[in-house]
């Protein structure tokens, strides 16, 4: 394994806050401090379209939407002045215009947010431990459908995950390290809580959501199953600052290893069954924190992106190639394919063996008894000469 940086891609005049692929990832979006959301092209590794506006604040958390059956897309993401924007394609490969906007969390920043596809319904909690649910018109609009606190001692909230059946959505606590099953259907009445055994700085789920990886705030990131947290292990990232910062932490190539950012403008990559570190990459100045990451696996490329704290802030882009013959794997669809072929073959030829047997009936030489004068005792089989069968040896691979 082996990580390249090939790009970096410049245009934040201030520290980058979040990430996020669209579907196919042949789009990059990036927010920071800036109040500005870049979106790139991930082929012609460029900017394509910059949404700015100086009564956002900072940009804390993005998210894509998908694709409608037009083709086209849509993005929203949270602000430091707790509002939410949704900007959409007027069709198909356009540019991104503002379908709506909405005053969420007023008392402070937006710090997560979750998309219920199946429902058009969109999650979002802030700092303060508030959370809503949202349902999302196809013209764009935010219609309230429940809102709660988690606590009344303003518990920050750093992550939003849907149940595998939409039917709870898991919010994950900062300082208590309580994640709190909510109802969807009922709003959000409290169902279940768990506990990790750490505090949560940021929070990403496996495509499975079966696991959880959450920054600890203390010497690296923990692996928890979900929902009930329990502990699967831990990755070592030592802290240089005095004081604790806030980093993401993402699963990457099938969720097979995780990537993490750092206070000390690394890296880092880690094998996700073993916790073994794989390689530490290098983003910019030992000084410059890496507080946002992001992952993504194309048909011959796995890509990681990192973004610098500071002002001037860089994107980091890092490759690594698939050979090819890893490229196109085989679908499902084409080993059943190949299997009925395999099994019709065998078929039609124990038939046509059968009737050649019928047509052409052997001689009873080839059908000799054994001599079982030799075999009575096992004194006697042991007696006989030895011969070696030439079509098979200890030697032979085949045995192996």
């Amino acid at each position: 394994m082996h990580y390249q940086r090939t790009r970096k891609l410049s245009g934040h005049a201030d520290s980058i806050n979040s990430f996020a692929f669209n579907l196919d990832g042949s789009r990059l979006a990036s927010g920071g401090d800036d109040q500005k959301v870049i979106i790139w092209c991930m082929e012609q590794w460029s900017a394509v379209q910059e949404l700015h506006d100086i009564s956002w604040g900072q940009v804390t958390t993005i998210l894509w939407l998908g694709i409608d059956a037009e083709g086209r897309e849509s993005i929203v993401f949270g602000c430091g002045r707790g509002m939410l924007h949704l900007y959409s394609q007027n069709k198909a490969g356009a540019s991104f215009v503002e379908r709506g906007s909405v005053a969420a969390h007023s008392r402070t920043s937006v710090e997560a947010l979750a998309f219920d596809a199946p429902g058009r319904r969109l999650a979002s909690s802030s700092a303060h431990g508030d959370v809503c649910l949202w349902a999302i018109t196809e013209e764009g609009s935010f219609n309230l459908l429940w809102a709660t606190r988690i606590s009344e001692r303003h518990e920050g909230t750093r992550g939003l995950v849907f149940s595998e059946d939409h039917s709870l959505l898991h919010v994950f606590c900062t300082e208590t390290g309580y994640v709190h099953g909510l109802d969807v259907e009922h709003g959000g009445e409290r169902r279940k809580t768990w506990q990790a055994r750490s505090r949560i700085g940021s929070v990403s789920s496996a495509s499975g959501k079966r696991l959880v990886l959450v920054d600890n705030l203390d010497k690296g990131f923990t692996l928890y199953r979900f929902p009930t947290m329990g502990l699967v292990r831990h990755f070592s990232v030592p802290s240089s600052l005095p004081w604790l910062l806030i980093k993401h932490v993402v699963f990457a190539e099938s969720d097979t290893l995780v990537v993490g950012g750092s206070d000390n403008g690394k890296v880092h990559v880690f094998d996700l069954p073993s916790s073994r570190t794989v390689q530490v990459l290098s983003h910019g100045r030992s000084k410059d924190a890496v507080q946002a990451v992001a992952a993504f696996s194309y048909e011959n490329r796995h890509v990681i992106v990192s973004g610098s704290s500071g002002s001037n802030a860089e994107i980091c882009v890092y490759s690594r190639s698939l050979s090819p013959a890893y490229r196109k794997p085989h679908s499902v669809l084409t080993v059943l394919c190949l299997t009925t072929l395999v099994l019709l073959a065998c078929f039609l030829g124990s038939i046509l063996l059968a009737e050649f047997s019928r047509m052409h009936p052997m001689q009873s030489s080839f059908f000799k008894p054994l001599n079982t004068e030799s075999f009575r005792s096992f004194d006697s089989y042991l007696s006989m000469p030895y011969r070696e069968d030439s079509q098979t040896s200890v030697e032979d691979n085949s045995l192996h």
